[in-house]
C-alpha cells in the first residue's frame, strides 16, 4: 500500500464520508437519527458514506490507475445523485423541520461530489 499515490481530494471526499456517517448517528428530525428507521436514501446515504471512506484504501492499493479512476467516477456520480435527493428533501421538511444530522449529511454529501467531480477532471 502506498498511500503517497493518494490526492488530497481523495482524503477530502473520506473525511466527507465520515461526517455523513456522523449525520446519520445525530438526529434528523425530532429526537431520532436517520438510521434508527433507516429508509431508502438512509442506506443509500451510508453506502455513499462507506465507499468514500474505503476511497484512500483503493487508491492506495491500486497498481494502476484506471480501477480508482472508474470507481470515483461511479462514487461522483453516486454522491450527485444523493446530493440532488437530499436538497429535494430539503425543499419539503417535516413539520418539525430539520436538525444537524440532516444538514452535516447534506453538507457533506455535496461537498464529496464536488471533491469526487475535480478529482476525476484532473485526471484528464
Amino acid at each position: 500500500m502506498k498511500f503517497g499515490r493518494v490526492h488530497p481530494l481523495e482524503w477530502i471526499a473520506a473525511l466527507t464520508g465520515i461526517a455523513v456517517s456522523v449525520g446519520l448517528a445525530l438526529p434528523w428530525s425530532g429526537e431520532s437519527a436517520a438510521l434508527s428507521s433507516p429508509g431508502f436514501l438512509d442506506v443509500l446515504l451510508l453506502v455513499v458514506a462507506a465507499a468514500a471512506i474505503v476511497l484512500p484504501v483503493s487508491v492506495a492499493m491500486s497498481e494502476h490507475t484506471n480501477v480508482p479512476i472508474v470507481y470515483e467516477t461511479m462514487l461522483w456520480s453516486l454522491s450527485g445523485l444523493t446530493a440532488l435527493f437530499m436538497v429535494v428533501k430539503a425543499a419539503f421538511p417535516p413539520e418539525g423541520g430539520f436538525q444537524s444530522g440532516f444538514w452535516l449529511a447534506l453538507a457533506g454529501t455535496s461537498a464529496m461530489s464536488f471533491a469526487l467531480w475535480r478529482s476525476v477532471a484532473r485526471e484528464r
